[in-house]
């Protein structure tokens, strides 16, 4: 076994991680199965990352950076281009590796205070993209919107794991109500006409 530095090890043992992951998008994050990946011992794991709960995080906390760089806007895409390219691309990072995400989202509910943190940064970020986006098109950025594309967030997420649950749309289908939904919600919180008229472009109708 080549002798690496511990940032190095650490930086091996996420990447085997996230190739068993990968693998199989609906596995449990298996110490096991990620030291035998690695070429490590559990023991080994455990002695980078202190506990199998330390080691989850570990591995939490590396998909977050990766789906919020995977849906980062394009500024080079119109407004509109932009909020819907984001959306589909956060779809997309939420089926392609479900386990991580449901992980973050039962870790948050059961109180995990560093995941609860990580989890609402990255709705922060990710709905501040949004919110960002929005107002470029022409809609104001007032508490109502904001509030608005913070419903939204939690309404797509309750959404995608519904489906996980049992696909019973398509995911084209899927990714249209994710991206319609936003430009409905925010009707209600806007009044101008010009506003209310940008929104039914984005909702489609």
């Amino acid at each position: 076994m080549n002798r690496l530095r511990p940032d190095e090890r650490r930086v091996q043992i996420l990447a085997a991680a996230r190739r068993v992951l990968e693998a199989d998008p609906h596995s449990e994050v298996s110490v096991e199965e990620v030291a035998a990946e690695a070429g490590v011992s559990p023991a080994l794991l455990f002695h980078y990352f202190g506990s199998k709960k330390k080691f989850q995080y570990a591995v939490i906390e590396e998909a977050a950076a990766l789906m919020l760089l995977r849906t980062a806007p394009d500024l080079s895409l119109p407004p509109d281009e932009q909020l819907r390219t984001g959306i589909r691309a956060f779809v997309g990072a939420v089926l392609e590796q479900p386990q991580l995400y449901r992980a973050t989202l039962a870790m948050s509910a059961a109180g995990d205070p560093a995941v609860r943190a990580l989890h609402a940064e990255m709705r922060r970020t990710f709905t501040g993209w949004v919110v960002a986006a929005v107002a470029t098109l022409g809609v104001g950025t007032t508490p109502a919107v904001t509030l608005a594309c913070y419903g939204w967030q939690g309404f797509v997420e309750q959404t995608l794991l519904t489906w996980l649950d049992g696909p019973s749309v398509d995911r084209d289908e899927l990714e249209r109500m994710c991206e319609e939904s936003l430009g409905l919600l925010l009707l209600t919180a806007v009044t101008n006409d010009d506003e209310r008229a940008v929104l039914k472009t984005l909702a489609r109708v």
